[in-house]
């Protein structure tokens, strides 16, 4: 089945509706990212077990024009129940299908996460998503589609799934991406980060303090916010084929 999103359009790509805030660097020449690698700590345990879809915390690569293959390692909350989940993710807007990795492992808040998007090489023209976290580590190649003819240039680092009620984020109200380092055709950059609002929720914010820091905030005591019925259908719908892949129709 086809994503909910394309059926809203044909200019739907990334930035996603369902993001909250994010932070975005575009190679100005338009060449491939070919590494990107992080660590993040898992935060604490959200107050309310329900009440948003699996808010998640993430980062990956991207065509400039948002097109192409969203190549995405991710943390996420609820994504099998009231734990956190890392897996490896990717929402290819070139024909709408969204796959992720066979293995699902369950983390704790206070967890470091390491994690990496590193190019294969020309010959293949693939990347290679890797998550590990308390022991347990997920590596999932993805090979660029033939319809895809633009490098994989912008580099997000993302809050994603507004709440019907801040408490479904953690209390804490902060997650940091560090020790960020990227590589532009097999060389070393320092991306300056631009940090933007998608649709924000519960006074969610980015703020780069430079170009290996990335810093997401959030009120978890903020009042019930609105929701963006457009923004919430899509990513119920991605992360609703997500589930359906790993546990059968109707999980």
């Amino acid at each position: 089945m086809l994503c909910l999103a394309l059926a809203l359009g044909a200019t739907a790509n990334d930035p996603s509706g369902s993001w909250l805030s994010y932070a975005s660097y575009t190679d100005p020449l338009d060449r491939r990212i070919t590494l990107l690698n992080t660590t993040w700590v898992v935060p604490d345990t959200p107050k309310a077990k329900f009440g948003s879809n699996a808010p998640g915390w993430w980062f990956g690569i991207q065509t400039a024009d948002g097109d192409g293959a969203l190549i995405q390692p991710i943390l996420a909350w609820g994504y099998q129940g009231n734990e956190y989940s890392i897996f490896n993710g990717v929402f290819d807007w070139t024909d709408g299908s969204w796959h992720t990795s066979s293995e699902v492992y369950t983390v704790k808040p206070g967890d470091l996460i390491t994690s990496s998007v590193y190019y294969n090489g020309p010959e293949d023209n693939s990347y290679t998503m890797y998550i590990a976290a308390a022991g347990k580590s997920i590596t999932t190649p993805y090979k660029i589609k033939k319809q895809q003819h633009k490098n994989e240039s912008t580099a997000y680092f993302v809050l994603e799934h507004q709440p019907n009620n801040c408490r479904a984020y953690p209390p804490s109200g902060t997650c940091t991406f560090n020790n960020i380092y990227m590589e532009v055709d097999g060389k070393a950059v320092l991306p300056g980060w631009q940090t933007k609002q998608e649709v924000p929720k519960c006074n969610s914010k980015c703020v780069a303090s430079d170009a290996q820091t990335i810093t997401f905030t959030w009120d978890a005591k903020a009042e019930q916010p609105s929701t963006n019925a457009t923004a919430t259908a899509v990513g119920l719908e991605k992360w609703k084929e997500a589930r359906s892949a790993l546990h059968g129709p109707g999980a």
